[in-house]
């Protein structure tokens, strides 16, 4: 009995080891910080009052209610100029501050948000008319992950990379490449997630050893008061300029002054194509490196094989979360022949029970209240949306959901911006509407015959930042996924890249260039430079040929050089040898 009893207690303390050991990797992995890292390690400075600024006035108004938010005017070009001169002062001293002292601005921050997180989604709510829900995915969940990513694993992206040498040539040199701050990024976001956007876009910046000014959406600028308190505030309470992260009210006007500074050493612009040539040469003045995300025209691909009811549900949420309203949303649903009338009946009862109405911006609300879409930001992309979606109908589409804009009542009809949830089918492939990005509620049934068939239609717009294919083949989806035309693929989801912090994030054709998200994304914000130096702390002498004045020999000491290490012929190798030491010894005696 008592060697049974020995036995069940070694268990129990073996498992209560084992347990404790899982459950502190577990609680290193969500918190990487020790508690005494936390600490500040310089005194507090002011935050100082928040810029103002003189240029045209920018109204801020909620676009599901019409109710005024706030107004304050945009910034000049003077104002840009003098933010400008005070971002490079501030980054002269975060830019020699240690990974280690950025990560902690960068954990006091994603504190911050957590602590904070149904103010984020309240602000969020009214500059943009999007539902809580999307406000706690799209604007609370993607930017901790973005702030937790850098913190754990963005140090170590930054490290000198050791690069090879040709060893035969310089056997006695090393070679590496490191990465030091461009100075200040210059930002421009759009206003489908005022709150993330911004940040994310600043936390590289910052982690990189950067300024960073940006330039926020006239149509989401109830946000930006908060997003600057909050930045100076977590900056002066460490210590460090709070003139690192400036946000700049205003119009085009202002960004295109914040691009055309010669202050500026990269800029990061997200937004619509016909934008990002403006920024373009904007920046060709200074010749300034440009990061551009300009959107895209996603195909979200259901093969027969797929997962039925898996496809359904994630296509819905491609489509209409956020009210369409994303680079990566599914913009073009195709579907194989053979299921998709099914698709279509199943996808139209879904769609046509979706509630629609203005949001509450609180987290708990009754289920009266709850709505699972809202409106839209932006009263010039409701009429794109309208004018597409009336001009596919007039050509034959068939209308399933939706389909006409509703009319708004009351002292603030002119600023509601609502679009209901709308489903077209029997689309013709050269329909306006196929071709060009709708960034609206707005799913686009298109079938299919064969893989090739598909391919071939996907392809077929100007647009390729990403794309989701569905199906229990995995090697047919692999296989189908490398034709198509994009920077990122997912297989049997939908837009989880973005989320995969370790990932790049950017397309190509008229999608952009450039990348955020990853290791790309933070040498992006980075000088790249390349280091070579002596292997070993003993100098060797330059040979003779090639040294000034050049010896007779010389040009042949290259060129038996030359076929001794890359002719694929042994007789020439060793002919190219022989010619070698002869010529060697040649210049010695010059």
């Amino acid at each position: 009995m008592e060697a049974e009893a020995d036995s069940c207690s070694w268990c129990f303390w073996t498992l209560l080891i084992v347990g404790g050991i899982i459950v502190w990797q577990l609680i290193s992995w969500i918190n990487p910080f020790p508690r005494g890292y936390k600490k500040p390690s310089r005194p507090a400075v002011r935050p100082g009052e928040q810029p103002s600024y003189s240029g045209r006035p920018v109204v801020s108004r909620s676009p599901a209610t019409g109710e005024f938010i706030n107004e304050e005017n945009g910034a000049t070009r003077e104002e840009v100029d003098a933010a400008l001169n005070k971002a490079v002062e501030a980054q002269k001293d975060w830019g020699k501050a240690s990974f280690e002292e950025r990560a902690a601005f960068l954990y006091d921050l994603m504190q911050y948000v957590v602590d904070h997180q149904e103010e984020i989604c309240s602000v969020s709510v009214l500059d943009t008319g999007k539902t809580m829900m999307e406000a706690y995915y799209g604007e609370v969940l993607t930017t901790c992950e973005k702030l937790r990513h850098l913190i754990t694993y963005g140090a170590d992206a930054l490290k000198p990379e050791s690069r090879r040498p040709p060893f035969l040539l310089m056997f006695n040199k090393s070679a590496r490449v490191e990465y030091y701050p461009f100075g200040v990024i210059g930002i421009i976001v759009p206003w489908n997630y005022p709150v993330h956007n911004v940040i994310s876009a600043v936390s590289a910046a910052v982690f990189t050893g950067n300024a960073a000014v940006v330039k926020v959406s006239e149509w989401s600028n109830g946000s930006r008061i908060f997003l600057e308190r909050m930045f100076r505030g977590l900056l002066a309470n460490r210590g460090w300029n709070p003139d690192l992260i400036q946000l700049l009210p205003g119009y085009g006007d202002t960004g295109a002054a914040l691009c055309s500074n010669p202050k500026i050493n990269k800029i990061l612009f997200i937004g619509s194509p016909q934008t990002g040539k403006l920024v373009m040469s904007a920046a060709s003045a200074n010749l300034t490196p440009v990061i551009l995300e300009l959107g895209g025209k996603d195909p979200l691909i259901v093969l027969d094989d797929a997962e039925f009811d898996h496809a359904v549900d994630v296509a819905l949420r491609g489509v209409f979360i956020n009210q369409g309203q994303n680079c990566i949303a599914a913009e073009r649903v195709y579907v194989q022949r053979k299921i998709y009338d099914k698709f279509k009946d199943t996808v139209q009862k879904k769609v046509l029970a979706l509630r629609q109405g203005a949001p509450v911006p609180k987290s708990v609300i009754s289920k009266e209240q709850f709505v699972d879409c809202g409106a839209m930001t932006m009263p010039g992309q409701v009429d794109i949306v309208d004018r597409l979606v009336a001009d596919a109908i007039a050509n034959g589409a068939s209308c399933l959901a939706g389909g006409k804009r509703p009319r708004a009542d009351g002292e603030n009809a002119e600023h509601i911006v609502f679009y209901p949830p709308t489903l077209l089918a029997d689309l013709d492939p050269d329909m306006n509407i196929v071709k060009n990005e709708v960034f609206g509620p707005v799913m686009l049934l298109i079938p299919f015959d064969s893989d090739d068939h598909v391919v071939e239609m996907a392809n077929s717009t100007p647009y390729a930042l990403g794309c989701s294919i569905f199906s229990t083949n995995y090697s047919r989806a692999e296989a189908l996924g490398r034709r198509i035309q994009s920077g990122m693929l997912t297989i049997n989801d939908f837009g989880l890249s973005y989320l995969i912090q370790s990932l790049p994030f950017g397309g190509c054709k008229v999608s952009g260039f450039g990348k955020f998200n990853g290791p790309e994304g933070l040498k992006e914000f980075s000088i790249q430079k390349s280091v070579v130096t002596d292997r070993f702390p003993v100098r060797t002498k330059a040979p003779r040929f090639t040294q000034y004045p050049v010896p007779a020999a010389a040009p042949m000491v290259v060129q038996n050089a030359v076929s001794l290490l890359y002719s694929g012929s042994l007789s020439k190798k060793a002919n190219s040898l022989v010619g070698l030491v002869t010529n060697l010894i040649a210049t010695t005696k010059e």
